[in-house]
């Protein structure tokens, strides 16, 4: 019997070729746009799950609260691992974790000094028990070599880099450009890319201990925290979780209570929620937010669903043209089960098709995942998630498209069937077909408000006044001074200013819109008493401001000087300050931690300083040589490969030790919303789609309800109804749905992006007007679908209709 049912509807599917062909791309559509989501959802949420103490595993972060503000850290002070371990606490491993990112490491060719520069984008500091926290897999040596000074383990890729065959690489020398040499004491695996632990190199954490001045750490000073200074702990399963946070605030209070003007306090972050967090950024790969994987599972759900209600309104209108062999079934003696099994089984052959196709389509589209998803290139369809993904999605298609044409069909009354007497109505009920169309529009208009409000939110970062001029700066990454006999930094500079087209040169800490988020605790108009919030920091020369257009507000720019002498503040910062006017800021005493007294030069108009994403900060800006880390150069007409050669030339003169790093300014912080515009990507696509699909399933349905009014609108034209009159007839009930939706879109579509804007502190305006041009667009698309096949049907000979009675 249930070959007979295949037979059956592969006859029924050829048969009416072109609904069936609506019917499989209005599905396929939809799977494939379903499919390719959840690969990237899978992937997401896949993060750093193949661990084998996942759900042991916690990171301790750091929490500074003050009167108006909390400040949130993932690293912690230096000391605190060394005394974390010394306290009777219920963890089963305390692992500290150094992140040095972008180091240089040289590879020594033999006995003299000649070696081969190489970049390590991700160099950790750890200790054995990392290994074990972890899941480390070794290929040459093993976990202990963490805990000796001076070694370092590779990964298989970064020891093929240097060495040419991982297989050689144990016993050989690097040496990094702080002056310390590490020795290889092991090779391990590679670390799978959903990881937030993907490291190339590992020194062990006795290596920083020995040498702390190379590395810039002071692993006694309990005043700073820094975000790349972290630890992760191993819970005990057998110690109550409360128990062990009890521990951990107990610990936090004996050690920095009274320390500082905040309070800090301590916290177990689950591994599973690093890769989620905003608030607390992973160590090394990238953030997600929840509400972007959120909107993506709701915009494949929405896909599916349109495609769902094209098949089912096609289906059930079908019904009428089929109503004779139904009737002949039941007086054949075919129950209602059997009726509806046929139906259903119809269903699955139009789904298994669409779904195979669906495959094929997603499979090919799957390199080009990475423009609207951080995914990797290697990625393929063929897994057990996704094969499970695939079948459970074909079940629940086949059920949730298929139920009610099933019913429908199965309630067919022989005698009227057998007399063709169905109409419209008898299939299901207007109110039902209508409700669903209802539901498509209501989908594609708040797909489309959200895509909208990307691309308005995008234009808004993309042209905001950052209170800085960001158009042709080059900034080159050059080695820090620490002694004062150094001066290769400024002499690089003076060369750059010699480069015809090179109109300005700075030398800085960084940027002015960075990732960067030093501060310290301060000191105001000579009070020994700490400012209850801190003073985020950047240091820069007096080139700094003109460099960058920076507009003064009061006061002016310090004068040259290696040292802190005089600092420039913000807008912001004076405000906090509780200072009347920005004039009245200039000579006031600031100290920074624990230097010296110094003078407020000038005030600075408030600038963005990280991402828009963030409130502005209260921010100093002053001189400190030992600080800076590269050079901002302004070029003149623009970008010219030869002036990007001589910048180049000059670097390897003055440092031909050092790799070569630069970068455009604007393309940096184009990098920071990089995830926001694969988003508004995401959304641009989907709403066509959505649309696509929309505009298939009217298709199909105004062209069925069309033959089943060709002698009605025969007997109007005979009567003297116009094409127009004829024409608003058949699209009116649709326009009228359109209408409806959209009421039904707004509230959805305003929840859903005030979500998605929530991440910024600067937003784009949710205007009338945007929703007024939806509406539009959309009365528009249904216009040109239903007007289309609408005149078609009213200019046709009604002499053709009327004779084939």
């Amino acid at each position: 019997m249930l070959k007979n049912y295949f037979k059956i509807a592969w006859r029924t599917l050829t048969r009416s070729k072109w609904i069936g062909v609506i019917n499989i791309l209005g599905l396929t559509i939809g799977v494939t746009a379903a499919l390719l989501i959840f690969v990237v959802v899978q992937y997401e949420l896949s993060y750093d799950k193949f661990l084998s103490n996942y759900n042991q595993i916690y990171r301790i972060v750091t929490q500074d609260h003050y009167d108006t503000a909390t400040d949130y850290t993932p690293g912690v002070a230096n000391p605190f691992p060394d005394a974390l371990r010394e306290e009777p606490l219920s963890f089963e491993l305390v692992v500290p974790v150094v992140s040095h990112f972008s180091v240089q490491v040289n590879v020594l060719k033999g006995a003299g000094e000649e070696f081969d520069k190489y970049k390590s984008e991700s160099f950790f500091s750890s200790t054995s028990d990392y290994a074990v926290l972890f899941d480390l897999e070794f290929l040459v040596g093993n976990a202990s070599v963490l805990d000796l000074p001076d070694h370092v383990v590779l990964t298989k890729s970064e020891a093929e880099k240097y060495f040419g065959s991982w297989e050689i690489a144990q016993g050989k020398t690097l040496q990094l450009t702080n002056g310390v040499e590490l020795l290889v004491g092991a090779v391990v695996k590679d670390i799978p890319e959903n990881s937030n632990f993907g490291f190339n190199l590992m020194s062990s954490f006795e290596t920083m201990r020995s040498h702390q001045d190379a590395f810039g750490y002071d692993l006694e000073e309990w005043g700073s925290t820094g975000s790349n200074f972290q630890v992760y702990v191993k819970t005990n399963p057998t110690t109550d979780l409360a128990k062990e946070k009890a521990q951990l605030a107990d610990f936090s209070k004996k050690h920095f209570e009274g320390r500082s003007v905040s309070t800090k306090s301590h916290h177990l972050q689950p591994l599973g929620d690093i890769h989620f967090n905003p608030l607390y950024e992973p160590l090394t790969g990238r953030m997600v937010r929840q509400s972007t994987i959120k909107t993506l599972m709701l915009v494949g759900i929405f896909i599916l669903i349109m495609a769902s209600i094209n098949f089912v309104n096609i289906s059930t209108s079908q019904a009428i043209g089929r109503s004779k062999e139904i009737g002949v079934r039941k007086v054949m003696g075919g129950s209602k089960v059997q009726i509806a099994l046929q139906s259903f089984g119809e269903t699955f052959l139009t789904v298994l098709l669409a779904s195979f196709f669906s495959f094929l389509l997603a499979n090919f589209l799957l390199p080009f995942l990475d423009k609207i998803a951080d995914v990797p290139a290697t990625l393929s369809l063929l897994q057990w998630p996704i094969i499970a993904f695939i079948s459970g999605l074909i079940g629940v298609l086949t059920l949730f498209s298929g139920f009610y044409p099933a019913i429908i069909v199965s309630k067919y009354q022989p005698v009227k069937a057998l007399k063709n007497k169905f109409q419209s109505a008898d299939i299901g009920g207007v109110s039902i077909r209508r409700g669903l169309v209802i539901l498509q529009f209501t989908i594609a208009q708040v797909l489309m408000i959200g895509t909208l409000i990307a691309i308005k939110q995008m234009n808004l970062i993309q042209n905001m006044d950052l209170g800085f001029n960001k158009d042709a700066v080059y900034f080159i990454q050059v080695p820090s001074e620490n002694s004062d006999t150094e001066t290769r930094i400024d002499g690089f500079k003076e060369e750059l200013l010699r480069i015809p087209g090179i109109i300005g040169a700075s030398l800085a800490s960084d940027v002015p819109s960075s990732g960067s988020n030093s501060a310290t605790n301060f000191y105001f108009d000579n009070r020994n008493e700490d400012i209850i919030f801190p003073a985020f920091l950047k240091f820069a020369d007096e080139a700094y401001f003109d460099l960058f257009e920076m507009e003064f507000v009061a006061g002016q720019a310090y004068v040259k000087s290696d040292s802190i002498r005089n600092v420039v503040i913000n807008e912001t910062m004076a405000k906090k300050l509780l200072i009347p006017s920005p004039e009245e800021a200039i000579g006031k005493n600031i100290r920074l931690g624990a230097s010296e007294w110094v003078p407020i030069s000038g005030v600075v108009k408030d600038f963005t300083v990280n991402s828009l994403r963030e409130e502005m900060k209260q921010l100093v800006i002053t001189t400190q040589k030992s600080r800076y880390s590269l050079v901002a150069v302004k070029l003149e007409g623009g970008i010219n490969a030869s002036k990007l050669a001589d910048i180049q030339d000059q670097f390897e003169n003055i440092y031909p030790e050092q790799i070569y790093t630069a970068e455009f300014l604007d393309e940096s912080i184009a990098a920071f919303y990089e995830n926001e515009q694969k988003l508004a990507t995401v959304y641009k696509i989907f709403a066509l789609l959505a649309i696509l699909i929309s505009c298939i399933g009217l298709y199909g349905l105004v062209s069925f309800m069309v033959g089943q009014k060709v002698k009605e609108i025969g007997i109007r034209k005979v009567l003297g109804a116009t094409v127009s009159q004829i024409t608003v007839m058949i699209s009116k009930e649709f326009i009228l749905m359109v209408l409806v939706a959209f009421t039904v879109a707004i509230p959805l579509a305003y929840y859903m992006v005030q979500e998605w804007l929530a991440s910024f502190a600067y937003k784009t305006p949710i205007s009338i007007s945007l929703f007024v041009m939806v509406l539009l667009v959309s009365l528009l698309i249904t216009a040109f679908t239903v007007g289309s096949k609408a005149i078609r049907a009213a200019i046709a000979n009604p002499v053709n209709s009327l004779t084939d009675e």
